[in-house]
């Protein structure tokens, strides 16, 4: 095919060529025409050897198409067709199930219209029933407004009659209150009265218990020396006895001491200077505190239970210990010296007053439970003492 495309243009060219070689030989010498017919025909074998080389070259180039590509390519035609055949029935599937399902749907709708008619004719039959209870209720409603209306004519006749009672009696109420107000100001003030007069006897108490247990160490000072006196007198006549008879005389006189001593109940004697520096110590204390020097107190408490911890008034000095803590408003400390006092001294007579302090504390710490706990203590462990009322009153409050 290739060949028959490319001789006629090679007549053609031929015939260009002649034809210029005639005009050309009919204008220029014989040697000269001869020349360029030489030269033409060098230049028509090229030209013949180079179209001889493409026709090789195009024919090479349609035999391996043939040879190669195109079987590749009816493969790819097959393959495109099975993959179109293959979409072609996943379409058909899908178009199949979308009918289904559209038919389905169809179904849905006509139920749900079915079922919207039937409501809404039911909503007309509720519609026309409410319609007639609804002018039955305005029938009903109109008829009972007269009767309303005369009943509000009624009350506002009776209400107009009551403010003006009600005037009356909240001229006679104001002036009651008055008169309360007037009695329990009178009651107040005589409760505070009351209160100072127990506070200022709670502090007499005091200073006579402290006084007292002042007195019972000066007691027990002079027991301990009269003991001395006589057993330094027994043992001098004991010395200056001789014979049988001193000796029944040192006998008796050693047992006399024992029949003397006997009956006094106390405890091993102190020292006279030593139950005085303790006394001493203890009432320097005991005024710093009711001046006001909360810290001086608690150092003068604390050395006091250091230096004496077997003392009579111990457990006095930890109560008020307690107190400086308390009236310097060390809450947490005061408990804890509270507590000592019920730990280490159980039947001292400052026990109930530090097991209320120790509720006043909790309570100053906004512990409503502990304080409560503490107050119910005192009022459980010492119900008749004066400081359960004080217990209970405050558990009032606390409520």
């Amino acid at each position: 095919m290739g060949r028959f495309n490319l001789e006629p243009r090679t007549s053609n060219r031929l015939g260009l060529l002649v034809g210029c070689a005639l005009a050309l030989a009919g204008c220029a010498q014989q040697s000269d025409l001869v020349r360029q017919e030489k030269e033409l025909s060098a230049k028509i074998a090229k030209l013949d050897q180079a179209i001889g080389e493409t026709r090789a070259h195009f024919n090479q180039e349609l035999a391996t198409l043939r040879e190669e590509e195109l079987p590749q390519l009816r493969g790819n035609m097959d393959k495109g067709s099975n993959q179109f055949e293959g979409m072609q029935r996943r379409v058909d599937d899908v178009e199949n199930r979308t009918a289904a399902r559209l038919n389905v749907i169809e179904k849905i709708q006509h139920d749900q219209a079915n079922l919207l008619k039937t409501h809404r004719d039911r909503t007309q039959e509720e519609l026309a029933k409410l319609a007639e209870t609804v002018g039955l209720l305005a029938r009903t409603v109109d008829a009972k407004q007269a009767g309303y209306d005369k009943t509000l004519e009624h009350l506002s006749r009776s209400l107009s009659d009551l403010s003006v009672k009600m005037d009356a009696d909240s001229k006679l109420t104001s002036e009651h209150l008055a008169e309360v107000n007037r009695s329990v100001s009178s009651m107040a003030k005589a409760l505070r009265t009351f209160g100072e007069a127990i506070e200022t006897r709670e502090a007499e108490q005091d200073k006579r218990l402290d006084e007292m247990a002042g007195a019972l160490h000066g007691i027990s000072a002079q027991a301990g020396s009269v003991k001395e006196g006589k057993a330094a007198k027994e043992g001098k006549r004991g010395s200056h006895s001789t014979g049988p008879a001193g000796a029944g005389q040192g006998k008796a006189a050693a047992s006399a001491p024992v029949v003397a001593v006997a009956p006094v109940p106390v405890p091993a004697p102190a020292e006279g200077p030593s139950a005085d520096g303790e006394q001493k110590a203890y009432e320097q204390s005991l005024l710093a505190f009711k001046n006001g020097d909360y810290e001086g107190g608690r150092k003068g408490f604390a050395d006091f239970l250091q230096r004496h911890p077997d003392s009579k008034l111990a457990s006095n000095a930890q109560y008020w210990l307690g107190e400086c803590y308390y009236g310097a408003k060390d809450y947490g400390q005061a408990i804890e010296a509270f507590d000592r006092v019920q730990q280490s001294y159980p039947n001292s007579p400052k026990a109930p007053a530090a097991m209320l302090k120790k509720g006043l504390a909790y309570a100053a710490l906004n512990d409503r439970g502990r304080a409560s706990s503490a107050l119910k203590q005192v009022v459980e462990v010492y119900p008749r003492s004066p400081e359960a009322t004080k217990a209970k009153e405050k558990l009032a409050q606390l409520q």
